[in-house]
């Protein structure tokens, strides 16, 4: 596979990317950067996790140093991809000298108004706070020559069609970028009507989840958070990013993890743009272990090294599922998605998504001293018996032996246990010390 050293494009950029620590490029960066690079108007169907910020920032980011662009607008669907995608700019950009803006939804408008007057070549926004700015003429949207729609598909879904049609009635780019996760229906007809000549990059959808050990687990209603927690701590040192259906109970279970010692906070539409902005960076820099999240969370963000995702509350429907599980096993790595399933609450129908898992359940296995918890002691559980990247995920004993090995203990939060089938060694992660957070699916104050 080519290196990004044999990619065309300059040094200061391959600086960026090289202090990022991009191994090599993704096929959707090996077959997106050249056609954009040449001037081509590129439409793009590709999976989460997929690499596709890179895709366009390093070519579009390209075309600003060589003057073949002036400035580039990228519309996201929520605030905090938003973000990332800035942040992802500007790490591309660290020696390049061009800067990323972003607006938002969430706070005030004064200091965005402010960035406009100072240097950028890339302005990320949401489509409802782009539209506030221009209708109050804070700048003038024809300086942008390009515009990229990320996650179209997720905008559109979200009922931003209408904004999507302003703002490129208003900008009326001499390029236009398209990623999707769909290409038809509404997604279909922008692209009739907006981007008359263009270049498609399709892959393959069933490189969806490929790396993901899948299990779906029968879990009575009532012991779900024992089961959580059960989850949690077999996960040891691992990342752990939890899915719920309601905001209400991604701050109850953030608050119940608490004050077992772990390391836990929320994130969800009820909580003040800059909470949710903390909740995250805490998550990504490893200063929390565990993120609760409703489905804010489960679409276009890059969050590295989730090495667990589990669905406290089952998906509305196969798509969102397929995109929670997607915060996992990303970029060639391996990762475990684990879903409670309770019999007064059955698994959406998720045939074509994804793989369909093996059912699973925590069971069948003998466990002695169980995990310690406020001197409440529980049951380990055994599934499956599968390994993946070293590490053993299946017969995994929580707290004494199991028919797959032996794992060292009891355990509680502040302990490490092995995932059986042998010995298993976690990764040493520091989590600080426990710190308080303040802080349904109608989070559709994404955009404000």
């Amino acid at each position: 596979m080519k290196g990004f050293e044999e990619l065309n494009f300059s040094k200061e950029l391959k600086m960026g990317i090289d202090r990022m620590k991009f191994s090599a490029p993704t096929e959707v960066q090996l077959r997106v950067i050249p056609l954009i690079l040449s001037g081509k108007n590129v439409i793009t169907k590709s999976y989460t996790g997929s690499g596709k910020t890179a895709a366009f920032g390093i070519p579009l980011s390209e075309r600003i140093l060589k003057k073949q662009s002036e400035k580039v607008l990228v519309v996201c669907p929520t605030r905090e991809l938003t973000v990332q995608v800035m942040e992802e700019l500007r790490k591309i950009n660290s020696f390049s000298g061009i800067n990323a803006i972003a607006v938002y939804g969430g706070h005030g408008m004064s200091e965005e108004r402010n960035a406009f007057n100072g240097r950028y070549g890339f302005l990320c926004a949401t489509p409802g706070r782009l539209l506030d700015h221009i209708r109050n003429r804070h700048f003038d949207p024809s300086i942008f020559d390009t515009i990229v729609l990320d996650e179209a598909d997720k905008m559109l879904d979200m009922g931003f069609i209408d904004d999507l049609k302003d703002i490129l009635g208003h900008v009326q780019p001499k390029h236009t970028h398209l990623f999707s996760a769909t290409l038809d229906g509404s997604v279909a007809k922008i692209i009739d009507k907006y981007i008359p000549q263009y270049e498609e990059v399709i892959l393959a959808e069933e490189i969806i989840g490929k790396n993901i050990l899948e299990k779906h687990v029968n879990v009575p209603h009532n012991n779900k958070f024992d089961h959580l927690v059960e989850a949690i701590a077999g996960a040891g040192d691992g990342r752990v990013l939890v899915f719920v259906s309601t905001k209400r109970y991604a701050d109850v279970l953030s608050k119940k993890l608490n004050a077992l010692g772990y390391h836990a906070t929320s994130i969800h539409g009820n909580k003040s743009q800059r909470n949710r902005e903390i909740s995250l960076q805490q998550f990504k820099a490893g200063r929390k272990q565990i993120l609760i999240a409703t489905d804010v969370a489960s679409r276009g963000l890059q969050i590295d090294d989730v090495e667990f995702v589990i669905n406290y509350d089952v998906a509305r429907d196969s798509d969102t599922h397929k995109h929670r599980i997607g915060r996992t096993g990303r970029m060639g790595k391996t990762g475990t998605a684990i879903t409670f399933v309770s019999s007064d609450a059955p698994m959406q129908s998720t045939q074509g998504s994804f793989r369909r898992p093996r059912r699973s359940s925590y069971s069948g296995g003998h466990s002695s001293g169980g995990y310690s918890s406020r001197g409440r002691s529980s049951g380990g559980y055994s599934s499956g018996g599968h390994s993946s990247g070293g590490r053993s995920y299946g017969s995994h004993s929580l707290g004494g032996r199991s028919s797959g090995g032996h794992s060292s203990g009891g355990f509680g939060p502040k302990k490490r246990s092995s995932f059986g089938g042998g010995h298993g060694s976690t990764r040493k992660r520091n989590f600080h010390k426990k710190s308080s957070d303040r802080g349904n699916y109608n989070d559709i104050s994404f955009d404000g």
